[in-house]
């Protein structure tokens, strides 16, 4: 069964009917603090939980819709539209008949007051009569007895009435009986109810305690008290086959310990698949005999389990809850979900609340990955959140917004576009990474210093390949940086996304000197880097003098016309020199054009807009392949 439509209302902040479909994997409800998304999650998990929490009138009823519940003695909160599967199905049309549902969906409604869930499905029992009545075998009196019935309570009365006994008739009447109230619509109710999904919740805050009283722990366990990070570290003893019990009547501590570490190092192995930021953390834990003088209440009470976290990258243990909680939550998480895991015998829809609240954005990333591809195979997950690296961009359909809403309370839509602007923001964040990444960026990303080096690249890689020479690769996305000062940046940015990063860099003594210092520090990472003068053998190098000079020149005068108009630039009236943007620029000066300045970018939108610009000569190519073979080669370094 898969949860495909919930309608809330009358739990905490919501106070009337809101409604959203979920995905048949992974749901986002998206807002901003307070806007509900607890009260969403509690409201379902409250449902059909896994543990015994029912509503509390007291504590979960909207305080301003009170007197309602004297009036009512049932007051509905959820309603959940469940989709059967194939398995569903045959489970019920195997004690039914085949074609026994008109329709796939089954509602189940739940809330204050109610002793039992209402179960709504639609069972033929027209067809299922018709089925009954074919499998009998019955003398023609007795036939027309039973085809006068109308209803299946009327065929099984009829069937204890007959006279003569037949074996027929007695496997159909003893069918019809084992039916909860000889009803097929309750026959079909118990076996789904035993089919249908026990709903999880768990939070930012239900981690495992770093220290805790073993019988304190005892205490709560017997007595229903337990918190869920208390039941995070049972499920831990459990899968290391340790009763707590056995702490306070053995004096064999150390293989108690043993077999907890043995469990924990297998739950950690299954982190680490997902957790990438610090894969040098190991959980250990110890007994302490006795309490310290003076310890709180319920640390005063010995035995003590105390749970540590070692980072053997520095070689120091600190107590499990003052580690780094990106850590501490998947632990826990899956210490507490694994047990439930192995010993449901029903479906789990997963409710995480704030799931990766305190993580950095690359650690929300891996717990993003976690639950798309750990938990979304196997299980529905809902979660909430207010950060943009929790969202996938690549599927908002998933998101759902969470709006407080004055009249109405809390307020869920599947329509992202009617939210306000605070609880879109996410959305807007996360279509902004992904636009940055994904708009301008590819996995092979060749940094040039400007705009204008993009258009002269591409210029060069196509005269190339005209010429029958290898071009740029195409895998390369050229993206511009807007400089040589900003490259550590850019390289942190990109290293970060795990691309490959190769830069071309025009030669000058304050270039080399900035990629030297970034060498010295370390802060090249894995890029690779190409200069223009290694290709052109000239120390002092753009990539425009890589160019055809009269090209350039008539770029120029094509890009300055309304000031060149009368009196063009000639390459022999330039001022002498061996670089083409040198000679311009100190024409600009001379002549007083465009109050001295060139702007690099004005001749490259030229070319843009040049029809059948000029082909190089062979010894021009021969450099711009010089060039091209120093870049291609970068892009299968370190594969």
């Amino acid at each position: 069964m898969k949860l495909v439509h919930v309608n809330i209302q009358r739990y905490r902040s919501i106070s009337e009917p809101t409604e959203f479909d979920v995905e048949s994997d992974v749901t986002a409800l998206v807002g901003k603090n307070e806007s509900g998304k607890t009260a969403v999650l509690q409201s379902l998990y409250k449902s059909n939980p896994v543990d015994r929490v029912k509503f509390d009138p007291d504590l979960d009823y909207p305080s301003h819709k009170t007197p309602e519940l004297r009036k009512e003695k049932c007051v509905r909160v959820t309603e959940l539209t469940y989709e059967l599967d194939d398995g569903d199905i045959a489970a019920v049309e195997a004690i039914l008949y085949p074609e026994a549902f008109d329709d796939k969906c089954v509602t189940i409604t739940t809330g204050f007051g109610f002793t039992q869930e209402e179960w709504s499905l639609q069972v033929n029992e027209e067809k299922i009569l018709n089925h009954l009545r074919n499998e009998l075998d019955l003398p023609t009196a007795d036939k027309t007895k039973v085809d006068a019935v109308s209803t299946i309570d009327g065929l099984a009365e009829t069937l204890r009435s007959l006279e003569s006994e037949t074996p027929t008739a007695a496997a159909t009447l003893e069918k019809i009986e084992s039916w909860r109230d000889n009803d097929p619509v309750l026959a079909a109710i118990d076996v789904l109810h035993k089919r249908c999904p026990k709903f999880v919740y768990f939070g930012d805050y239900d981690v495992m305690p770093g220290k805790v009283s073993i019988p304190t722990l005892i205490y709560h366990r017997d007595n229903d008290k337990l918190e869920r990070g208390e039941e995070a570290l049972l499920a831990l003893l459990s899968m290391a086959g340790v009763d707590p019990q056995e702490f306070i009547s053995s004096d064999n501590h150390e293989r108690l310990i043993r077999q907890m570490e043995n469990a924990s190092n297998a739950i950690s192995d299954e982190v680490f698949e997902y957790w990438s930021q610090n894969k040098e953390l190991q959980v250990e834990l110890h007994t302490i005999a006795a309490a310290e003088p003076n310890a709180e209440p319920p640390l005063n009470e010995a035995p003590l389990l105390q749970i540590r976290v070692k980072n053997q990258r520095h070689r120091v243990t600190v107590p499990f809850d003052e580690r780094s909680r990106g850590f501490v939550w998947f632990f826990s998480f899956l210490a507490y979900f694994s047990k439930l895991e192995k010993e449901s015998t029903q479906p789990l829809i997963l409710l995480l609340d704030e799931p990766g609240l305190s993580l950095h954005a690359t650690a929300q990333h891996d717990l993003l990955r976690f639950i798309n591809e750990r938990l979304a195979p196997h299980h529905q997950v809902i979660f909430t959140t207010h950060s943009p690296f929790m969202i996938d961009p690549h599927n908002f359909g998933c998101v759902r917004t969470v709006i407080d809403a004055p009249e109405t309370g809390t307020t869920v839509s599947s329509d992202i576009l009617k939210t306000d602007a605070e609880s879109a923001f996410p959305l807007h964040a996360a279509l902004g990474v992904e636009l940055t990444q994904t708009l301008f960026v590819g996995p092979n990303v060749l940094l040039v210093e400007g705009p204008s080096d993009v258009i002269y690249l591409q210029y060069l890689s196509e005269q190339l390949i005209e010429a029958g020479k290898p071009g740029l690769d195409d895998r390369w996305v050229l993206v511009p940086g807007g400089g040589i000062s900003k490259l550590a940046a850019f390289l942190t940015l990109f290293g970060a996304n795990r691309m490959k990063v190769a830069v071309l860099a025009d030669s000058s003594a304050q270039n080399n000197k900035t990629i030297s210092n970034l060498k010295a520090s370390g802060k090249m990472y894995d890029a690779g880097i190409v200069q223009v003068g290694d290709a052109s053998g000239v120390e002092e190098t753009d990539i425009e003098d890589l160019l055809p000079a009269q090209l350039y020149v008539d770029l120029v005068n094509e890009a300055y016309q309304g000031v060149l108009a009368d009196n063009p630039l000639t390459l022999d009236d330039l001022p002498d020199g061996p670089r083409i943007v040198k000679r311009v620029e100190d024409a600009f000066v001379a002549c007083n054009v465009n109050k001295g300045r060139l702007n690099h970018y004005s001749p490259a939108g030229a070319l843009l807009r040049m029809k059948g610009a000029a082909r190089m000569s062979e010894e021009e190519l021969l450099i711009a392949e010089s060039l091209i073979s120093r870049i291609n080669p970068l892009l299968d370094r370190n594969d």
